[in-house]
């Protein structure tokens, strides 16, 4: 949470769920966590058939 746009005014309008002080959200300012951005794990490549027979695939 940014307390730092509080200014100490609370006045929620609940017709559009906003604070009147700050613009920021009930959820904002109570602090709801956000879910955080997952990313995909990179996709592992096989080794070219020449390079594994001579060095063998490693640790999978």
């Amino acid at each position: 949470m940014n307390d730092a746009l509080c200014v100490g005014v609370c006045m929620i309008d609940w017709d559009s769920g906003v604070c009147l002080g700050c613009g920021r959200t009930a959820d904002e300012i109570d602090g709801v966590p956000v879910a955080p951005v997952t990313r995909p794990a990179p996709a592992k490549v096989p080794l070219p058939a020449n390079v594994a027979e001579n060095v063998g695939e490693g640790l999978q």
